[in-house]
């Protein structure tokens, strides 16, 4: 059970937009606590506020245990390195200018979109260095991605309405949503966990 799964799209952002430079539990845990009763049941209560809690822990804290390895890494491309944070979302951590762009990007997308097709960003730092989000479920076989969208083919599938759409919208290169690396599945679907490489990216730094 992830909070992502179960609060209001409105409460999850009040709760993980806190500036967290002076991070204060107290405050936190009071306005949490209030959106919790509103809308889980005692039941639940418990758990989703320890999610919350992990989930607003400051990015200074994340870069130690990162360094410390304390997170799974998972992989890595030529501007970012990817580590599950084991509760439900993963960090991408920026390894150079690219990487920063690519987070930005991410990010700008994640806010602006309500097309279900991405993973979602639920937090970035202040220097778009480190970028949290959703954590997807592995796919193995780019055909169950052509299945969910009644594909027989990687151009049928760049020619779907969907992608054509996002394409246009967030001037996107369709070309690296052919790999299988490129999406993951949450409930059930897949959806785009790397969408930072954009037209603009490409032409300032590749």
């Amino acid at each position: 059970m992830q909070i992502h799964h179960m609060i209001k799209n409105d409460d999850l952002k009040l709760l993980i937009n806190w500036n967290l430079k002076e991070f204060n539990y107290e405050p936190i845990y009071r306005e949490a606590n209030n959106i919790i009763c509103r809308v889980f049941t005692n039941d639940y209560k418990e758990i989703i506020m320890k999610q919350v809690l992990e989930m607003v822990s400051g990015f200074n804290q994340i870069k130690l245990d990162i360094t410390r390895g304390y997170y799974k890494y998972i992989g890595s491309g030529s501007g970012r390195q990817v580590f599950d944070m084991e509760n439900g979302y993963v960090i991408k951590v920026a390894k150079n200018k690219a990487g920063i762009a690519q987070n930005k990007a991410e990010y700008k997308i994640s806010f602006d979109d309500n097309s279900d097709l991405f993973a979602k960003v639920m937090k970035i730092s202040d220097d778009f260095k480190l970028l949290i989000m959703q954590k997807a479920d592995k796919i193995y076989n780019i055909l169950s991605v052509w299945t969910y969208f009644h594909v027989t083919s990687k151009r049928e599938m760049f020619n779907s309405k969907e992608l054509q759409n996002i394409k246009k919208r967030y001037n996107l290169l369709l070309g690296d949503f052919a790999r299988k690396s490129s999406w993951g599945m949450i409930n059930g679907r897949p959806v785009i966990i790397d969408y930072g490489f954009t037209r603009e990216v490409k032409n300032k730094y590749y």
